[in-house]
């Protein structure tokens, strides 16, 4: 019992350090420090450094001997990698999504796309980054692909931690996600990847900047 509860606390302390990369809280290149980690997160050391393990194996932290763990910075060269596997992956996941979402799984993405509009209503782009993530993760779970969820989930938050500006307008990503959300809907598989494919290949293109800054255009 008392693994049991080791092992629910290590997972919830990874959840919440994701989420912290995931919303700039722990920022590229940053010290991951336990001590500050343990008091804030209200944990001893022992399930941060479980969390850190698995962070490490999903690329979003180094550890570096005699130095400690960092939140992964990459090269551009790596963040054109990350987007070729999304390029590969996430249309499949948009296909299988069109042929297995039910009712409410469309119904649940409608929320999302509407979030997201949201977030691009504000013009804030640390909302409109999180909640773009969001949608395309939503994606993924209604494909009911959970190995494409795992390996997805790890990786588009690698890009959008290092991405300071915006891959592409707004406007014009909030129209490609509603292409791809009715594509889902009318449960048109070929539609849904083609809607993908091309929305991602248009990312790939703005990253043209060596440090993702905010001269590049966002996803």
């Amino acid at each position: 019992m008392i693994q049991v509860q080791y092992e629910d606390l290590a997972e919830k302390v990874y959840k919440a350090l994701k989420e912290m990369i995931l919303t700039s809280e722990l920022t590229p290149g940053m010290k991951l420090v336990q001590e500050n980690l343990s008091e804030r997160l209200g944990v001893s050391r022992t399930p941060i450094l479980a969390a850190f393990s698995k962070l490490e194996k999903e690329l979003l932290i180094e550890l570096i001997p005699r130095r400690g763990a960092y939140v992964r910075k990459c090269a551009l060269s790596e963040l054109y990698h990350f987007a070729d596997i999304r390029i590969r992956l996430e249309p499949l996941g948009a296909r299988e999504a069109a042929q297995e979402a039910d009712d409410d799984g469309i119904a649940s993405l409608r929320t999302v796309f509407a979030l997201y509009k949201e977030a691009v209503s504000t013009g804030d782009r640390s909302k409109i980054k999180e909640s773009d993530y969001r949608f395309h993760m939503e994606i993924v779970k209604l494909s009911k692909n959970f190995v494409l969820l795992q390996i997805l989930s790890s990786f588009n938050i690698v890009v959008i931690s290092n991405q300071r500006g915006l891959l592409k307008p707004p406007l014009q990503s909030l129209q490609e996600h509603e292409a791809i959300v009715n594509a889902i809907a009318a449960k048109d598989p070929d539609a849904a990847e083609k809607c993908m494919l091309d929305h991602l290949v248009d990312i790939r293109k703005g990253m043209t900047h060596p440090d993702l800054s905010d001269a590049t255009t966002a996803t």
